[in-house]
């Protein structure tokens, strides 16, 4: 399994709408993909500020679950580009963004569920 993690720092006056966005497209997408799991947290303290907006960013990070690597090369090549062509033409450079992808060594739930 991979765990993917996309971190995004999005202008706090566009979050609302952002939010939004992820929950009723990116993340049902996501779904239709094969990736399972998903969860969207917000960093947990101060806001920081956009260098290229002078706006105040909420820190998101979206995790999602990969049964394995051609479900994350399909997502990746076939899904990720419209997604991220819907963000940049909707929020320019309120969002800010970037991606890992963890190799799940130990899943604690599965081991013991």
């Amino acid at each position: 399994m991979i765990l993917f993690n996309t971190t995004f720092a999005v202008d706090n006056n566009k979050s609302g709408e952002f939010i939004e966005f992820i929950r009723d497209t990116y993340i049902p997408m996501a779904e239709m993909s094969g990736i399972y799991g998903l969860l969207l947290t917000e960093l947990h303290g101060e806001m920081s500020d956009n260098s290229l907006t002078g706006q105040p960013v909420r820190t998101f990070a979206l995790q999602m679950r990969v049964p394995d690597e051609e479900a994350m090369t399909d997502f990746h090549d076939q899904v990720l580009p419209n997604l991220y062509r819907v963000i940049g033409e909707s929020w320019g450079m309120g969002v800010s963004m970037f991606e890992s992808k963890l190799d799940v060594i130990y899943d604690h739930s599965k081991a013991n569920g």
